[in-house]
């Protein structure tokens, strides 16, 4: 057994309320998508539109890929802190990181790497060999993973297939990463319904961002309506979120999803490991013309993906990063009234009372 280096301090760790949910209704909130079925493009234009997230069922990838990954990773987190930090470089924002988030003074209960992809290649050659294997293993099937959902959302939207995939997968100077998260068990027993922050709320910036994780729970949503669920766990299956670009790609169609991850409180850790699609720094967002329909206004303004990513660098992680490229009048009158609802509480000090800023990182 793998014994499990835990990040060193829990002070500054802030705490989140964390709703009690009915297991099947949480469940039946998340919708699930069979990637091999005939009406598969229908149904994720349907989750996205509804949800902004759904589970993938029969993707293709190799049980075996996964679980290798997951087992070196974890051999990698049970070592000396600085051994980790020598073999991946101290994360600014790529590399090795424990508790803080980016540079901004963001924290959770977590260490991480994080690492970026070029054809397949992770791009830290001093990682133990078997882990980097493991990583260009699993990152080949999940890049392919992401390409089929990314067709299937074009599918969705009616136009080709081949245009959301050429600007993420095998894109020249694209902006693929891959995230590995370890959450170890946490000491601090919070009071009530309140539980310590793993990973703040937030939305991915790229077009999609596909998730797989172990047996441990600890990932929520929120939906439409304002309600946190957890996420059930199956590590047979991965999970895809919407992000930021796609919502302007699509001009609001689609929709970000905030999520966030409650520290594990029992024996187990929770591993998870993030592919986020990204596009290159030059390619412009901004809502795609064929998804239009006649005298539509546009929701944002356009901008690219270099832009946009410099900008989120400088948020906090609850923030509503698109803000700044909205256009007011058109974005008013197709917004929900869930987005005006008043930011979820998190507790302090056992005491559960607004929302405070957090900081926040772009990936």
């Amino acid at each position: 057994m793998v014994a499990i280096t835990a990040p060193s301090s829990i002070e500054q760790i802030p705490l989140m309320r964390c709703p009690k949910a009915n297991a099947g209704q949480a469940a039946a909130a998340i919708p699930c998508v069979d990637l091999s079925a005939p009406g598969a493009a229908a149904a994720v234009a349907d989750a996205c539109r509804s949800v902004g997230f759904f589970r993938a069922t029969n993707h293709g990838v190799p049980a075996g890929v996964a679980d290798a990954l997951e087992s070196r990773a974890m051999a990698f987190f049970a070592l000396p802190a600085q051994d980790k930090v020598d073999m991946s470089g101290a994360a600014r924002p790529l590399g090795y990181g424990s508790k803080t988030i980016g540079s901004n003074g963001d924290v959770g209960w977590l260490e991480y790497l994080l690492l970026s992809v070029s054809s397949n290649s992770v791009k830290v050659s001093s990682l133990p060999p078997p882990l980097r294997t493991a990583l260009e293993e699993y990152t080949a099937a999940v890049r392919e993973v992401g390409g089929r959902v990314l067709e299937l959302i074009a599918e969705g939207l009616g136009v080709d297939r081949a245009l959301l995939r050429s600007m993420v997968v095998g894109r020249e100077g694209g902006d693929e990463l891959v995230r590995v998260n370890h959450y170890p068990p946490c000491p601090l027993r919070a009071p009530g319904d309140c539980g310590v922050t793993g990973f703040g709320e937030h939305t991915d910036p790229q077009i999609i961002s596909v998730l797989r994780s172990n047996c441990t729970a600890g990932l929520q949503i929120k939906l439409r309506d304002g309600r946190w669920v957890p996420v059930p766990p199956d590590p047979e299956s991965f999970f895809v979120n919407v992000g930021d670009s796609l919502q302007v790609l699509t001009n609001g169609r689609f929709r970000s999803v905030k999520h966030r991850v409650v520290a594990p409180e029992g024996a187990q850790s929770r591993l998870s490991v993030i592919y986020f699609g990204g596009t290159a720094a030059s390619q412009r967002i901004a809502p795609l013309p064929q998804v239009m329909r006649d005298g539509e206004q546009s929701l944002y303004r356009e901008f690219t993906w270099g832009e946009y990513k410099r900008a989120a660098y400088k948020t906090r992680l609850g923030d509503h990063r698109l803000g700044p490229f909205e256009l007011r009048a058109a974005a008013a009158a197709a917004s929900e009234p869930a987005q005006g609802a008043d930011p979820q509480p998190h507790c302090s000090s056992g005491t559960c009372m607004p929302q405070q800023q957090q900081v926040a990182q772009v990936y």
